[in-house]
């Protein structure tokens, strides 16, 4: 569990793993009266030649962890002729398997432990021993520290989502699953592969950006957006139990240098506020989504278990309906996932939805969103805004729980980054594991004219002039 670990004998072991404390200081006692009596007077020290312990879990490394203390100078601990075999023994506990000691020289200041079981309580012991031809002897208090390091990594992404039918075959409104609830709770089916990353510009993780096009955007200063969700093995208990105050963001260049616009930079609470679940709805008491913009009713994508786009046999589009089948001839899966930006995973790469041909999502013609390259992402309570609200089919991801804006050109076409979030508590402790993604950026110029314009959810008048920076983000993973 350590490297250059030195297990000291089992009388040591069970003498730290009895000494259980809350106030970070033991005095001794008991302790050394029953198991520990034969121990020098002389060499018993009072509190204060080791304090201020801490652990922290290392942000680069999601298995290590640091402990640092203060130490006084050792010569004057007034230990005689038992100065030369004094050492410093930290010992840490994460509750998997044996507790691991780690032997040091009296005037060490830290330590750091490696293999350490994340999403844990992790503790450690401090204290000086004296170790004699008769065996290692305690001669200080022992220090006791412990960090809740329960959190679970976040993710740089969310699952797309499909409203579904009211009643199957109907291509009727979606039904809302908690009525008891303000506002609509969609009911839906989690598409199986793909990824919504949270990753882009503004508020709905676009791919584009002005160039000299003028048009509106928010929020109105145009940032680059990180967005991040809490693992779905947490609830909002267990980060209330461990003060869960945000991600720290860091972005790294490919010769592993920090970008200073991204040098540890904290998270907010995302809120992308509420909105309406139907035409007539004048209340907005449903959270708003992340949609995709501008598809036509009724030919949603039908996908497979696995989250592939199901076709025609002849590469026509489907009518969306909730008990669709399979048939084998008369049906093509396009092995083509729904994900918002192209992924290289070893040999195999899928690329991002909006990079493909407009009939593969069958976006309304004339389409809404000008060039095909672009991000088709809208941020709504609903889907196309053209049909009614609720159609079944849509197609939509979750906001991210947390989120940090950068400025818009903090990262540079033609270089990878790796970017790297961890979680903090109040006092600035991480407690989670390190989440990890590598990205890529390809930046293009794209001139709008008559014959090439562009419209989005906030812009439904035709900007046909000016020029956008369009960026395809990959994601390269291991």
């Amino acid at each position: 569990m350590t490297k250059g670990s030195r297990l000291l004998g089992s009388a040591l072991l069970a003498l730290l793993a009895l000494a259980v404390i809350s106030s970070g200081s033991w005095a001794g006692g008991d302790l050394f009266d029953a198991d520990y009596s034969d121990c020098p007077v002389g060499t018993r020290l009072r509190d204060g030649q080791i304090t201020d312990l801490t652990i922290a879990r290392a942000s680069d490394e999601s298995d290590e962890v640091n402990v640092a203390w203060a130490v006084t100078n050792p010569a004057t601990w007034g230990l005689g002729p038992n100065t030369y075999s004094a050492r410093l023994v930290a010992i840490l506990d994460d509750n998997h398997g044996t507790p691991v000691a780690e032997t040091l020289s009296p005037g060490s200041r830290k330590v750091t432990f490696d293999q350490v079981k994340t999403g844990t309580a992790v503790t450690v012991q401090l204290a000086i021993v004296v170790v004699t031809a008769d065996g290692d002897y305690v001669v200080s208090d022992i220090l006791e520290t412990s960090v809740n390091q329960s959190l679970t990594e976040p993710s740089f992404g969310g699952r797309w989502h499909q409203l579904v039918e009211g009643t199957p075959g109907s291509n009727d409104t979606t039904n809302d699953i908690d009525p008891n609830t303000a506002g609509h709770q969609y009911d839906t089916r989690r598409i199986a592969d793909g990824m919504m990353y949270y990753v882009g510009y503004n508020e709905n993780f676009a791919n584009y950006r002005k160039g000299t096009a003028v048009y509106a955007h928010r929020p109105a200063t145009q940032r680059l957006r990180i967005g991040l969700a809490h693992s779905a093995n947490e609830t909002d208990g267990e980060r209330d139990d461990v003060d869960f105050d945000a991600y720290i963001i860091r972005i790294a260049d490919a010769d592993g240098d920090v970008v200073p616009e991204a040098d540890d930079m904290a998270t907010m609470e995302t809120n992308y506020g509420l909105g309406r679940n139907s035409q007539g709805d004048t209340t907005e008491e449903t959270p708003n989504k992340l949609f995709i913009h501008d598809m036509q009713f009724p030919n949603y994508p039908i996908f497979s278990p696995t989250g592939t786009i199901i076709r025609n046999a002849d590469g026509s589009v489907l009518d969306y309906t909730t008990d669709f089948v399979f048939v084998a001839g008369t049906h093509w899966d396009t092995g083509i996932t729904l994900t918002n930006m192209r992924v290289v995973d070893g040999f195999r790469i899928n690329v991002a939805a909006h990079d493909l041909p407009e009939s593969v999502l069958d976006r309304e013609e004339p389409r809404n969103v000008n060039p095909a390259s672009i991000s088709i992402v809208k941020v709504s309570t609903t889907g196309d805004g053209e049909s009614e609200y609720r159609d079944p089919g849509q197609l939509f991801a979750n906001p991210p729980d947390e989120h940090r804006d950068f400025p818009v050109d903090t990262l540079q076409s033609d270089e990878t980054y790796t970017l790297t979030v961890w979680a903090v508590n109040g006092d600035d402790e991480v407690i989670s594991p390190v989440a990890t993604l590598k990205l890529h950026l390809l930046n293009r110029t794209v001139a709008l004219s008559a014959a090439t314009v562009f419209q989005d959810y906030l812009n439904t008048a035709a900007v046909n002039s000016g020029t956008l920076i369009v960026t395809q983000f990959t994601v390269l993973k291991q």
